[in-house]
């Protein structure tokens, strides 16, 4: 019993650790979005990323799947994490304090001036 409780106790932050990391590729809906995604912490880190500009681009948590998604509804009940600080190159933001994950299915980049959703990935 002893063996198993201590690989049990072993086991745990390695399990912590995978399920905080998330990662994953762009999807286009209104644009192209070029490279990837990952959340760790409460990190959110873009790699190689490459989009068009436009001047009002942001980064939202969204509760709904990106197939769901489109223009008009891209920001119901989702969670603003930052303006994109550019449409190219690597870039990290801190996400929201309290911000829960598990309340998010899709991470999306959107203009808010002219209501596009440029596009997105799931969770």
């Amino acid at each position: 019993m002893f063996a198993a409780l201590t690989l049990a106790l072993i086991s745990l932050p390695q399990a912590a650790a995978v399920a905080a990391e998330r990662s994953g590729t762009w999807s286009k809906k209104s644009h192209s979005i070029k490279g990837t995604w990952t959340i760790d912490g409460d990190t959110l880190s873009l790699e190689g990323f490459s989009t068009k500009r436009a001047p009002d681009l942001k980064i939202f948590l969204s509760p709904k799947p990106l197939a769901e998604l489109n223009n008009k509804n891209a920001t119901d009940g989702a969670l603003l994490v930052a303006k994109l600080k550019s449409a190219k190159g690597d870039q990290s933001y801190t996400l929201p304090d309290g911000a829960d994950l598990s309340k998010f299915k899709t991470v999306i980049v959107h203009c808010e001036r002219y209501s596009k959703l440029w596009g997105g990935s799931a969770l």
